[in-house]
């Protein structure tokens, strides 16, 4: 990749989701030092023993060292638009951008400079009605600026998505059906973020926002007046939404009824017509999650199990296979919708070409609201 123009690349925040951490399968600059042409330029992160770690490590590597030779380390985000990065990575929890709050509203500033901004899921941690106007200034701003925003949903360049895309339209018809499922494991999650909605957003906003968002790019926009939510909390009387090992520093100064459900059981119904759920749950021993999508057409069944997992497997049963009563298995070993994301956004930056671009900023707010209807529309029984 060495005819490529060399990009000048900034991060926001030193932590796991920009530079990796054991047991988790993100790491965005190892997928921009695999595809090459960067020059990394500045780091901001109020941590600086961490940065300084950060940093140090990756200029001691032989094969990439090179590409942090003129890194910098900034605690303001201010003086690394002054050094007028190409394009910024924004990897820090959402209670810290997202807003218009003085210091919160890093994708406007980056923006509005001319800089084009790769930013993770959730947008924010604000309620949509306050979000959506934020939004909407960063939606203007690309326009007037000629800057790309892309929004972290690393699925929609999944080559089993991708995939199960391409058969449903070939199929035909409308989907009927669209069922996910989300088991996190969390006796080993000692990360406070996860267990503090304040924080993170909670665990539909937060975690099975991925599921939501593919909800509405494999089938359709939700209907969102139709969805209805059920929730296991831990407060509940019954008991049956006890965890009986939660790392001790994980909710111990949050209060039973704030803690984080334990279950949420979601439907809803699509604008195309079809029928849609969402299970989310917090139960399983161990540090693997388990996640599964299934969608119906007539006539045909996709199911995409473990699409975190190298071993992922698009299973199809359709009554155009020779055996209507049998599977078929496509495997996808060497995807990796990480880089394929990361890859599409440098593209996307050099070319100066917005479509490029599955998970538009607009787009992920969509899905924002999404998943604010439903934390909002509960009904807990009691």
């Amino acid at each position: 990749m060495t005819d490529q123009v060399t990009l000048k690349i900034g991060f926001i925040g030193a932590g796991a989701i920009n530079f990796g951490r054991l047991h988790l399968p993100w790491d965005h600059a190892s997928r921009l030092e695999q595809l090459g042409g960067i020059d990394v330029i500045g780091i901001v992160e109020l941590d600086e023993k961490l940065a300084r770690s950060v940093v140090e490590k990756r200029q001691s590597s032989a094969k990439y060292g090179h590409l942090y030779k003129n890194c910098k380390i900034f605690k303001n985000y201010k003086e690394l638009i002054e050094l007028k990065p190409d394009a910024v990575l924004i990897g820090i929890p959402p209670a810290y951008r997202g807003s218009f709050s003085e210091g919160k509203d890093l994708e406007l500033q980056f923006a509005r400079a001319g800089i084009h901004v790769f930013v993770e899921k959730p947008l924010s941690v604000l309620p949509p009605e306050e979000f959506m106007t934020y939004s909407k200034a960063i939606t203007e701003t690309c326009k007037e600026k000629k800057v790309i925003v892309c929004v972290g949903y690393m699925f929609r360049y999944h080559a089993g998505i991708l995939k199960m895309k391409e058969l449903i339209e070939k199929h035909g018809g409308k989907v009927m059906a669209f069922n996910a499922r989300y088991y996190f494991a969390y006796t080993k999650a000692i990360n406070k973020y996860w267990f503090n909605e304040d924080f993170s957003g909670g665990p539909i906003v937060e975690q099975a926002t991925h599921f939501c968002d593919l909800a509405r790019f494999v089938v359709s926009d939700v209907d969102v007046p139709t969805i209805h939510t059920l929730l296991l909390k831990d407060s509940d009387p019954s008991g049956a939404g006890h965890l009986a090992y939660v790392p001790s520093e994980a909710e111990d100064d949050i209060t039973p009824e704030r803690r984080i459900p334990r279950v949420t059981m979601s439907h809803w119904r699509f604008k195309d017509g079809g029928l849609g759920t969402l299970m989310h749950s917090v139960a399983l021993p161990g540090t693997r999650y388990e996640a599964n999508i299934d969608v119906q057409l007539d006539g045909l069944k996709l199911s995409l199990i473990e699409p975190y997992e190298k071993d992922c497997i698009l299973r199809v049963r359709s009554l155009k296979n020779e055996d209507p009563n049998k599977d078929q298995d496509f495997t996808f070993p060497t995807d990796d919708s990480y880089l394929t994301e990361l890859g599409t956004f440098l593209k996307a930056v050099r070319t100066n070409d917005p479509s490029l671009i599955k998970s538009s900023y607009s787009d992920a707010a969509l899905t924002y609201q999404m998943t604010w209807a439903i934390r909002r529309a509960t009904s807990i029984q009691q």
